[in-house]
Parts: C-alpha cells; sequence; structure tokens
C-alpha cells in the first residue's frame, strides 16, 4: 500500500489571511445586501415608535410647511435645527419618487433610508480599520457586528430614533480624522455635534490633543470651522421662540429613564442619615448631574492634556462621547451607538465583543422593561427594570472607558520602552 503521509490537521493561516483580504469586500457587500433586506421585511411590520411618528415627523412636516417646529409641544422637538433639517430633507427627497400618503407611509421611507446609513457607518467601520491594518479579519468583524447586532439594527426598525442620519457623519469624522485629515475631521465632530448634542464635549478634547501634539498655528482653521459651525448650529438657534425651552427645558427638568433618577435618590435617602438627606427636587438632580459630569470631564481633559501623545485622535474623541454619556440623566441605548462607533473602529477584537455584549444585553432589559408581558424575569415594569437597564447601559459605557486607559498605560509604557533603547542615558537618570 501507499503511505498516505501526515494528514495536515493544521490550517494554512498564510492562505486564510490572503482569502480574507480579497474576500472580505464581497462578504461585507453580502452581508449588507442581506441586512438591508431583512430590514426592510421588518419595516412593513411596525409604524417605527412614538418618538418617529409623534415628534420627529410632525416636526419636520411643520418645518417643510415653514412652520416655527418649536413654537408648539416644546417636548417634542428637544433636537438642534440641524436634526429637524436632515429629516425634513430626507422627506423631501423621498417624496420626488415616492408618494407620503401617511405618516405610516413616511416613516417606512425614513426607516428604508436609515438602512442605508447603518450600512454607511458599517462600511466606514471597515475603512477606518483598513487604514491602520492589513487583517481583513480585525476590520470586518466590527463592521459586521454593527451591521448584526439587534441593539444596532433589528430594535431601530421598532423603534426608530432620527440618531441614524447623524452616525454616519460621526463616523466619516472618525475616518477621516485616523487618516489625518484634520481640518475635515474636526468640522464633521463640529457638524455631528449640531445634529445631536451628545459629542459636545469630544470636540473641544480633540481640538485640544491637536494643539498639544501639532501646535496651534497648525490647527487655527480647524478651530475656526469648528467655532462658526456650533454657533451657528448651537447658539443662534436661541433667537427662535422656543428653541430655549425645548433643548435645556428638557434635559433640566425631565427626570430621565422613567424617573429611574428620582426612584435612585429617593432609595439613597431611605439609607441616609436625616443630615444627609439628598433633596428630591430637580435642582438637585441638576447639580448632581452637572458636577459629576464637570468632575468626570476635567479629569479626562487632565489626561489628555498630559499624556496627548500616547493618545489616538479615536480615542480621544471617545473620551470625549464617554465623559458626556456616562453621567447623563437620561441615557438610551441608541445615545450610547454615538460612543459604540468610534470604540468599534479602533479594532480591538476582545474588546469590541465585550461592550457590544454589554450594549446588546442593555438594549434586551430595555424590551424586557417595556414589555414586561415577555420578560423571564419578574418585576421589570417596576423600579427593578428601568434601573438595571440604566446601570447596564452605563457599565457598557464604563466598560469601554476602562479600556481606554488600560490601552493608554500600554502605550506609555510602550514610548518608555522605546525611549531607553533610542536613549540609554534615560535609563541612567531614572531613579531606582
Amino acid at each position: 500500500m501507499l503511505p498516505l503521509g501526515r494528514l495536515r490537521l493544521h490550517p494554512d493561516l498564510d492562505r486564510i489571511s490572503l482569502f480574507l483580504n480579497q474576500a472580505s469586500p464581497i462578504i461585507l457587500t453580502t452581508l449588507v445586501s442581506l441586512v438591508i433586506f431583512h430590514g426592510y421585511l421588518l419595516i412593513q411590520q411596525s409604524n417605527g415608535g412614538s418618538d418617529l411618528v409623534s415628534a420627529d415627523i410632525p416636526k419636520s412636516l411643520m418645518l417643510l410647511s415653514g412652520q416655527n417646529p418649536y413654537s408648539t409641544q416644546a417636548w417634542a422637538s428637544p433636537y438642534p435645527p440641524l436634526l429637524l433639517l436632515t429629516v425634513s430633507g430626507v422627506i423631501r427627497l423621498v417624496g420626488l419618487f415616492a408618494v407620503q400618503s401617511s405618516l405610516d407611509v413616511i416613516s417606512q421611507h425614513l426607516r428604508l433610508v436609515g438602512l442605508f446609513a447603518d450600512a454607511s457607518v458599517a462600511l466606514l467601520i471597515y475603512l477606518a480599520i483598513r487604514t491602520r491594518t492589513g487583517n481583513a479579519l480585525q476590520a470586518l468583524i466590527p463592521a459586521s457586528l454593527f451591521l448584526t447586532i439587534p441593539a444596532m439594527s433589528t430594535s431601530p426598525l421598532y423603534f426608530f430614533h432620527s440618531d441614524a442620519f447623524g452616525y454616519p457623519i460621526l463616523a466619516l469624522s472618525v475616518l477621516t480624522l485616523i487618516r489625518r485629515h484634520y481640518f475635515i475631521g474636526t468640522t464633521l465632530l463640529a457638524t455631528a455635534t449640531i445634529f445631536k448634542i451628545h459629542p459636545i464635549l469630544a470636540l473641544p478634547l480633540v481640538i485640544i490633543w491637536l494643539i498639544r501634539t501639532q501646535g496651534l498655528r497648525a490647527n487655527i482653521t480647524s478651530i475656526v470651522s469648528a467655532t462658526i459651525i456650533t454657533t451657528l448650529g448651537l447658539v443662534l438657534p436661541f433667537t427662535i421662540p422656543g428653541y430655549q425651552q425645548s433643548i435645556l427645558g428638557f434635559n433640566l427638568s425631565n427626570a430621565g429613564n422613567g424617573a429611574t433618577f428620582s426612584i435612585i435618590i429617593n432609595h439613597v435617602n431611605a439609607v441616609l442619615p436625616q443630615i444627609f438627606q439628598i433633596d428630591p427636587s430637580q435642582y438637585s438632580y441638576n447639580l448632581i448631574w452637572i458636577t459629576a459630569t464637570t468632575a468626570f470631564y476635567t479629569t479626562i481633559l487632565g489626561i489628555v492634556w498630559t499624556r496627548a501623545r500616547s493618545l489616538s485622535s479615536i480615542e480621544v474623541m471617545l473620551l470625549g462621547l464617554l465623559a458626556w454619556l456616562i453621567p447623563l440623566r437620561i441615557v438610551y441605548t441608541h445615545y450610547l451607538v454615538w460612543a459604540i462607533i468610534p470604540f468599534l473602529t479602533r479594532g480591538r477584537l476582545k474588546q469590541t465583543i465585550i461592550v457590544a455584549g454589554l450594549l446588546q444585553f442593555a438594549d434586551t432589559l430595555a424590551y424586557w422593561t417595556s414589555t414586561p408581558s415577555v420578560s423571564p424575569l419578574p418585576g421589570m415594569d417596576t423600579f427593578f427594570g428601568p434601573v438595571l437597564t440604566s446601570l447596564i447601559t452605563r457599565l457598557a459605557g464604563a466598560t469601554a472607558l476602562v479600556f481606554v486607559i488600560n490601552s493608554l498605560k500600554r502605550n506609555s509604557l510602550g514610548r518608555f520602552t522605546q525611549s531607553t533603547l533610542t536613549n540609554p542615558t534615560v535609563l541612567a537618570t531614572t531613579p531606582a
């Protein structure tokens, strides 16, 4: 008999890597096509939720008819004008090609456009990672997770939020910053800020990072551009009647997440001595929120100022987003996606899977809380559900923050090791 030889049980990693490099664009395109088709089928099964049908669409239709969207029902439009302008623009554009006979039909069209917006974000995540690495799998997995995790794909089709039209702006800002097109990147980040206010703390951090790493003179145009855009998009609208009540009134008067914040304060008061009781008022809630955010942001600002060269532009942006979102009184999973997008572009697969898993867990808890009849956990419609959902959502952000801080330590150690190799006198001057 002829010898069969030893069976090769170990795969050829080089050949697999070559195949993935060649096939990854096709794999991603196929996945995008399947997700859009599946999403199109799901869109027919709901109206998109009350935020879309009762707030965003009516306010955008008011804008299209020449009315002030902030003049009535202030709580239904707590957004900068760019968001409503974008939604109304999509409505007008789609109306050129299809008859929009009712709010439900308009909702279907908007969510369909939202599917393509999500697809563009996945593509931008893929390109951002491929810019820094030749490992196709490292780029393909985060982009695929953004497309397929229900919290970022299926859930928004049933409970749609117009944040979906702002995500591509943020993702494009990430890509351009990674490619060191800093003027375009900061301009896009400023645009994302006036679309939805969540990146408002990230923009100054990125500007400071640019100044610390490249100098003030090299970034004058970026600073001027960002200042003009934020002034026009956030400050100037305060002259619009009703805008101040919509923006500030919502954020400073809403207890958040079904009065979760006030319920937590009541439970805390129950165990605190009388002298340390927290005043259960909106003023006290806002004072706690603003104080926590200020302290958190000041710490992160110090980190960026002192360790700028050990941080990437995307990590700086992510730190700013987390400084806003983690202490935020009103926090939902679609808010956290603003931070998840730059986190995915870091290309750290294990970290990506952990944070994405926490995001999905939070989204599942939110669904069980809103629909307790399908929840395997009892009491999700009481204090337990909203608080647990809020805690897991913030835990996802806190975990992302820990990963960034740990990478900062590794980067600093790497820079120190490299400096000692290139300049051995560093070791001689380092105290034992």
